[in-house]
């Protein structure tokens, strides 16, 4: 007889014969089980929510970071799509806020001659590198789009156009770009403005009008 075999029967000696679980005992693990998930599962997802809106936050400010450098090379921000969002007028080859930003298009080619970007990025220089987890996937519903940490494609980009020191209407307009299909107002973005160089900003995932949440670079 096996070391193993001697045990199981010492056991069973000890404890009785019978080695399963009885239905009370079933329902109460199962019970504890469900409570831990309830009280587990939820922490996790604000535990991600708030690693995702950190992570969000620290990418707008290196994009802010490499506007103040374009700012210090040419004297001016540069302009952008007229719906002030990252990814404005975007298609498979050109990327506006992308191209001015690096000097070069995506795939690595010049920027072509009288373009938007060349004509402002007159130097062709770099002052960000994008990686390809920067971007959505070729296949996505949104190809070849800047995202977040949350993969949202929709960012509002707004620069200080006339140097004031201060990001109001007078630098975007009549109303605040849309994102996720909503809009700050101005609880969230003060009509007076905001003092600040530049600023981005999205809609949390699951925001609605009736519940505006939204990540930005200055809070």
């Amino acid at each position: 007889m096996s070391m193993f075999s001697v045990t199981i029967k010492r056991l069973q000696w000890r404890f009785g014969t019978s080695t399963g679980f009885t239905v009370v005992e079933l329902l109460t693990v199962i019970t504890i089980i469900g409570v831990l998930a309830a009280v587990l599962i939820p922490s996790v997802a604000s535990a991600r929510t708030a690693a995702d809106t950190a992570k969000t936050r620290v990418q707008f400010s290196q994009w802010a970071t490499a506007l103040a450098a374009f700012r210090s090379e040419y004297g001016y921000y540069p302009l952008f799509h007229p719906s002030h969002t990252v990814n404005g007028g975007a298609d498979e080859t050109d990327h506006l806020f992308h191209d001015v930003l690096t000097g070069r298009k995506r795939e690595g080619s010049p920027l072509t001659p009288g373009s938007s970007a060349a004509l402002q990025n007159k130097k062709a220089i770099s002052f960000f590198v994008f990686s390809e987890a920067d971007f959505t996937a070729s296949d996505s519903l949104t190809p070849n789009q800047l995202r977040d940490a949350f993969g949202t494609t929709e960012i509002a980009v707004l620069v200080d156009r006339n140097l004031d020191g201060v990001i109001n209407a007078t630098d975007f307009g009549a109303t605040l770009p849309l994102v996720g299909g909503i809009r700050p107002d101005a609880t969230d973005f003060p009509a007076s403005g905001v003092r600040s160089a530049c600023v981005f900003y999205c809609a949390l995932p699951g925001a609605t009008a009736a519940a505006p949440r939204f990540i930005f670079s200055w809070k």
